[in-house]
């Protein structure tokens, strides 16, 4: 539960700072990027899209168990972004 409630502090930096430390967040491609939080040892992970200047979509969040951010989480996201824009469209 602690692990759920400084996950979701951290993600508040998302909505209330105009600028997120630098550390936070890192670009992985095709337009995701990757929002970090630590808990003790345990490293989560949310990507992320901007969608115009001021609107954050949230995609899958998972907790990273490597160095390497798993192709997998990387494909989903990018399968979620795409189906985000696919909406919007219609």
């Amino acid at each position: 539960m602690q692990e759920k409630e400084k996950l979701l502090r951290s993600l508040d930096l998302l909505t209330t700072e105009d600028k997120i430390p630098h550390h936070c967040v890192k670009f992985i491609r095709d337009g995701i990027y990757e929002f970090r939080s630590n808990y003790g040892k345990t490293e989560f992970r949310v990507f992320f899209i901007n969608d115009g200047n001021a609107i954050v979509v949230l995609f899958n969040a998972f907790k990273k168990k490597s160095q390497k951010t798993p192709d997998n989480e990387i494909k989903k996201a990018i399968r979620l972004k795409e189906e985000y824009y696919a909406t919007k469209r219609n």
